[in-house]
């Protein structure tokens, strides 16, 4: 077990010490989220799963709700670039029927938010815990709207916030088929799906209302 503080060191020492546990312990914690849900993320169990000394989870976070947050804030972290902006000129080729260019770009970002099931299943975990628990349902909220505030800036309209959310509906939505049923038909045309909830969304933006 690696020790917790950082001892006589220089102060970039210390702060490069700092990034590659917490690094450690979110890997971690994803990993034991993904295997036991909420109810399993304990401090002991994310220790042993770093390699790191006990006690470094209340060093590094102070909480199990600094870890919690922290957590929701790495995968969003690793998420939000994967949302799939739509440029002025884009629109109007799609409009026009070109859609092959977002398709392909559609495909790429399929294929990444698909590759790695632990971190979907973590992150669904703490959505469906987040029902039951106030305090977790705040947190969530937060990282989600990071999600909602990229997309709306590929949705101009009146409707852009209820557009955004309908598409961040949609990935969820594929993203807990996959991980729970997967199937074939699901993965292939994952990047429709998501032409399609683009499509569908920028009527919401422009006709409807947040």
């Amino acid at each position: 077990m690696e020790d917790i503080a950082p001892g006589l060191r220089s102060r970039p020492e210390r702060a490069q010490q700092r990034r590659t546990a917490t690094a450690k312990l979110l890997d971690a914690a994803v990993a034991q989220l993904a295997q036991d849900g909420v109810p399993g993320l304990t401090h002991r169990k994310v220790e042993e799963r770093a390699g790191l000394a006990q006690g470094s989870v209340k060093y590094y976070f102070r909480s199990s709700d600094g870890l919690l947050e922290a957590v929701l804030r790495h995968l969003a972290d690793r998420a939000v670039p994967l949302v799939l902006t739509v440029s002025p000129k884009e629109r109007e080729a799609a409009a026009a029927g070109d859609t092959g260019g977002l398709q392909q770009r559609a495909a790429q970002i399929a294929e990444s938010m698909l590759a790695d099931p632990e971190e979907v299943r973590a992150r669904l975990h703490l959505y469906l815990h987040a029902a039951g628990d106030p305090r977790l349902t705040a947190l969530v909220a937060a990282q989600r709207d990071r999600f909602v505030a990229a997309i709306k800036a590929s949705l101009p309209g009146p409707g852009s916030e209820a557009a955004a959310r309908f598409v961040c509906a949609v990935v969820d939505g594929i993203l807990l088929d996959q991980v729970s049923a997967p199937h074939p038909a699901v993965e292939r045309n994952a990047a429709s799906y998501l032409v399609a909830a683009g499509a569908a969304a920028a009527v919401i933006a422009a006709e409807g209302q947040d």
